[in-house]
């Protein structure tokens, strides 16, 4: 566990922000056949690196850390799993108009506070430049912080209104709907789109009573 960490197969980065795509780290029907991208820790920090949301040093330097403290890297895998699946609920309830439950919003609120303690301003590049960046890189919780971010500017946000689920049966994953008549209904048309409606085109071609 103490190299660094791989791309893992599975994820998938086209929910048009990274808190979205982190939800849809659990792939496939919630309530059905869900399927866990999340493994393991290593997999928390090969997402984290594609998503662009820890440096490749950072990701080696925690994997190594993951690899001495191997049961604290379980238990920041659970926290992680555990914050998903609040997101998944909070935005779940949005796309559905419905506002966000008090015990995901409270535990969210909970994970946002421990992640925004480390986010500090510091000298930029050019002279008299601030940017944002996190402090403790050595966390072993450090991947997600920048995930809660993203989901506390987007729940802020007036684009919260352009969150959707797909409406595939077997896919709950997770998009900003940015078309212009803000009516998309699927993740993506090539997969679950195309799924559905060649459905359609089966039901109305089938004959009556069969």
């Amino acid at each position: 566990m103490g190299s660094p960490p791989e791309l893992a197969p599975g994820f998938d980065f086209d929910a048009g922000a990274v808190c979205l795509d982190f939800a849809n780290t659990l792939a496939g029907n919630r309530a059905a056949r869900p399927r866990e991208r999340l493994g393991d820790y290593r997999d928390l920090l090969a997402w984290g690196t594609a998503a662009g949301c820890l440096p490749p040093q950072a990701a080696a330097r925690l994997a190594r850390r993951a690899a001495r403290e191997p049961a604290r890297a379980r238990a920041e895998l659970r926290r992680a799993r555990q914050a998903r699946e609040r997101l998944y609920g909070i935005f779940s309830r949005l796309a559905a108009g419905e506002p966000p439950g008090a015990r995901d919003l409270a535990g969210f609120n909970r994970d946002l506070a421990r992640a925004l303690r480390h986010l500090r301003l510091q000298a930029g590049g050019d002279a008299g430049t601030l940017v944002w960046s996190w402090e403790d890189e050595g966390d072993l919780g450090r991947p997600l912080w920048p995930v809660l971010r993203s989901a506390g500017e987007l729940l802020a946000s007036p684009a919260a209104a352009r969150v959707r689920e797909c409406a595939a049966e077997i896919c709950s994953w997770l998009f900003l709907d940015r078309s212009h008549a803000a009516r998309r209904r699927w993740c993506d048309m090539t997969t679950c789109g195309n799924r559905a409606k060649a459905a359609r085109h089966y039901r109305r071609r089938r004959p009556a009573g069969s």
